[in-house]
């Protein structure tokens, strides 16, 4: 947006000259949260970004927000102590351990591993399982494994870091740095012999210095409020989101008032975030959280940080150049009754908050809203400076559901959509790719839809398929063929029973399936292999999780974790049969190939239809060079790709 200018006589800006350049002089440290002359100057400043995006003057317009948007009704089950810091405001020095090297450049760069698999390429996602060709950093049994991967015949592990205090979710890994991502709840508090628990959790980032990987050394470790919703890595900044309920900041418990201001923690230094760090939007959207967005610039060791009062967001999509936020809205109207049941008749909007975070720097940037609500991060995309947005409509009320596909601009405004795709069918999965999009849709068979995005004003269905089954997953092959990875039905079984009735619907669903989409005729497009593994109650994570799959097209590897079940007619249900790893190769001219498969169990039950996660399910896989690498939180399993042989096997403890 322009910059506005003010007019000022001669020696005023000289003056203001001579201020400013002063404060540059003094401060030297790296810069941490917001403008560092606040606390010089004595005065809130609020940052002209977006048109919708106002700050607070001060704390207590902040709590006065809060209070006036009905935030704070606990109904007496939140209650916490204040004691927050003393508000005061001063900028952080974070030292970088002499020993990390923050270049590109590693000891493995001249070995050919597998990476996490993610969304954005060169936007990375956290996990419990990272390797840099020589090392894999293992999140298992509450511990942080080191563990010297390759050679594979020399693997051992290093070192374990245990971690009392925190539950880790997950971890990158950059050059001579291990960051790690945890939470910590505080303990309940006593009030009139009640005790009131303090559901947000504080956030808790530790990065290790691990120059050394026999002696990792905890060099920095960073607390945020609120809960972990996720975070990304883009070069060299890590850019961490989470979020507190506004219960937590203030409520009130009979007639006495609690505040909490927020906070962050760095090296046991705590600070309250600046009040004009602090934003809210001019939304139709119920506001019952804080959101934060930190960002760690593990070169220059900085930490900046804004915070946005927003409802809780519940998923979101990150590019090189843009966080996206979504929340999802329920406008319940009224009841009906369907099938002979009373339902509430709901409108569901998926309200989306754009945050730039191109130049190291954190500005909000508009926001827009779409109808319906999206299944997971896959439903968005960003691409030529559009943002591309797949939602379901649900009315529950009238039994009617279908799939849309919405392109927004620069500023979240809606300018083509393709709407009422699949009538009374549920998505299942959605992939953007280039300029077009794909959906697949159930209820008896698969509706697999290309939709053409090349015009975003104007975007059309090409072509759909329909065959057995659905995809919960869409993964890119190449730029004319899409894997599919969910499961596999009868559609035999009558289309309105499977829509009444739950048991009849898994009935319906069968083994976990895998296809192979040809869509170089994107209106005809041809399933041209497809494998469906066990009987119905199979299982893979791969269903609701992406880095559990393990893809390489050059090296022509496909392998996913899957609990396979078979179904024994005389019981009338089915029962496990194995839990492991399934290797394929791949290509486009030959599909499917099964190789074999690899499991960490000495045997399984097979009395069960119940087989409950055991220590021993794979539940990730990599490659080091010809090795692949299977890992539960057992074991890691070392095994030649060309023939699956066994090589080698790590016991964790």
């Amino acid at each position: 947006m322009k910059k506005k200018y003010v007019k000022a006589n001669g020696l005023m800006l000289v003056g203001m000259i001579i201020v400013i350049s002063l404060g540059y002089a003094v401060n030297v440290q790296p810069i941490v949260f917001g403008n560092p002359f606040d606390f010089l100057f004595g005065v809130d400043t609020v940052p002209s970004v977006g048109n919708d995006l106002q700050s607070f003057s001060s704390y207590k317009e902040f709590i006065d927000f809060i209070k006036d948007n009905n935030c704070n009704k606990s109904g007496g089950n939140h209650w916490n102590y204040m004691g927050k810091g003393d508000g005061s405001f001063r900028l952080f020095d974070i030292a970088a351990p002499e020993s990390a090297s923050m270049d590109d450049s590693n000891s493995a760069h001249d070995i050919d591993y597998s990476e996490t698999n993610i969304q954005v390429e060169g936007v990375d996602e956290p996990d419990i399982v990272k390797t840099d060709g020589t090392y894999i950093y293992l999140l298992a049994n509450s511990k942080i494994y080191i563990i010297k991967a390759y050679p594979e015949d020399g693997a051992e592990i290093l070192t374990t870091i245990t971690l009392d205090e925190i539950d880790v979710s997950n971890i990158f890994i950059k050059n001579d740095k291990l960051i790690v991502f945890g939470y910590s709840y505080e303990n309940p508090v006593c009030y009139d012999y009640y005790y009131y628990y303090n559901y947000d959790s504080e956030t808790c980032v530790n990065i290790y210095d691990i120059s050394d990987r026999n002696n990792p050394d905890l060099s920095q470790e960073i607390k945020i409020d609120g809960n972990y919703l996720d975070s990304r890595m883009i070069g060299n900044n890590i850019y961490i989101i989470t979020s507190e309920s506004t219960w937590n900041i203030y409520r009130t418990y009979e007639d006495n008032e609690t505040i909490s201001i927020p906070e962050v923690s760095i090296n046991d230094v705590s600070k309250k975030i600046p009040v004009d760090c602090i934003h809210y939007v001019n939304s139709t959207e119920q506001i019952d959280s804080l959101t934060y967005i930190v960002l760690i610039d593990l070169e220059n060791n900085d930490v900046k940080q804004e915070s946005f009062m927003f409802s809780s967001s519940s998923t979101l999509y990150v590019s090189k150049n843009n966080i996206y936020l979504t929340y999802i809205s329920y406008d319940y109207i009224e009841p009906n009754i369907f099938k002979g049941r009373i339902y509430s008749k709901t409108i569901q909007t998926t309200i989306v908050h754009k945050i730039s975070i191109e130049n190291n720097e954190i500005n909000y940037i508009s926001n827009g809203e779409v109808p319906g609500n999206v299944i997971n991060q896959f439903s968005m995309d960003e691409h030529n400076g559009f943002f591309r947005i797949a939602t379901q409509t649900n009315d529950y009320s009238e039994g009617y559901r279908c799939s849309n596909v919405f392109v927004l601009n620069e500023t979240l405004r809606i300018v083509g959509k393709v709407t009422d795709i699949a009538p009374g069918e549920n998505m299942h999965s959605a992939r953007f790719m280039g300029n077009r999009a794909y959906l697949v849709t159930f209820l008896t068979v698969d509706p697999f839809f290309v939709i053409d995005l090349s015009d975003p004003y104007n975007p059309e269905i090409l072509g759909e398929l329909k065959i057995p089954g659905y995809s919960d997953y869409l993964h890119p092959f190449d730029e004319n063929h899409i894997i599919g990875i969910g499961k596999d039905s009868d559609n035999s079984i009558d289309a309105d029973k499977i829509h009444s009735d739950n048991a009849v619907y898994y009935t319906a669903i069968l083994g976990v399936k895998i296809a192979l989409f040809d869509v170089s005729d994107p209106r005809n497009p041809i399933e041209i292999s497809k494998v469906v593994i066990g009987d119905r109650g199979s299982y893979t994570p791969v269903l609701t999780e992406h880095k559990a799959l393990l893809f390489d097209r050059e090296k022509e590897l496909l392998v996913l974790p899957v609990d396979v079940k078979e179904f024994v007619k005389e019981k009338g249900y089915s029962i496990s049969t194995f839990q492991g790893a399934y290797v394929y190769r791949l290509t486009a001219e030959d599909g499917f190939e099964y190789k074999g498969r690899i499991t960490h169990e000495d045997e399984i039950v097979e009395d069960s239809y119940w087989r409950y996660y055991t220590s021993s399910n794979i539940h990730r896989s990599l490659y080091i060079e010809d090795t692949l690498y299977t890992i539960s939180n057992e074991m890691i399993k070392m095994n030649d790709l060309s023939d699956l042989s066994e090589i080698n096997a790590i016991e964790l403890y």
